[in-house]
């Protein structure tokens, strides 16, 4: 499960081979430090991979095989609170098992999703949700395309509120519609 080996493309930072990594440290300026390590890792993992859901129970660097190393149920849930403080992440159940890890934040992709929307004169046309979301063909390539469902639908709104879009109900969330206003 979390012992999967670590392919050999990704390079991991030289602390994921110290054994103490692993457990939890008692001193509580050392234990703040390794949380800090624990959330760039989490956080630098899941850019690369354009991932945005983490379950504690199949994220494959909680462990490391080599050393014979895996952080504890109890680390692991310790490590995405630490994300879930400091903003990066949300718990997705009341059991704390999965995270929505947040290495962009709603604005920042409601921005993004702006400037692209200028850059190729789409303004003033209505697209559905799936369409800018997840489509094969508006915005394969932009840095936004693929992002979970829950942020984007958070960027959306936001870009709503400001009033450089207008959400239209659909049959579903991701059939809903949205038009951006010419000047947006």
């Amino acid at each position: 499960m979390v012992a999967s080996p670590v392919p050999p493309e990704e390079a991991l930072p030289e602390y994921h081979g110290f054994p103490p990594f692993f457990t939890l440290q008692p001193v509580l300026e050392t234990r703040k430090m390794q949380l800090k390590l624990w959330r760039e890792l989490v956080l630098k993992w899941h850019q690369a991979k354009g991932v945005q859901i983490l379950k504690l129970n199949e994220w494959p660097h909680f462990a490391n095989p080599a050393i014979n190393r895996t952080l504890p149920l109890d680390g692991r849930r310790e490590v995405v609170q630490s994300l879930v403080t400091s903003g990066h992440a949300e718990w997705k159940d009341d059991s704390r098992t999965t995270a929505l890890v947040l290495w962009r934040s709603p604005q920042e992709v409601a921005a993004s999703i702006l400037t692209f929307i200028r850059d190729n004169g789409m303004a003033g046309n209505v697209y559905t949700v799936y369409e800018l979301r997840a489509g094969d063909e508006i915005t394969v390539g932009a840095d936004f395309h693929g992002t979970e469902p829950t942020i984007f639908r958070r960027a959306l709104e936001i870009l709503e509120r400001q009033g450089k879009a207008a959400l239209f109900k659909g049959s579903s969330e991701e059939g809903d519609g949205i038009k951006f206003v010419a000047d947006a």
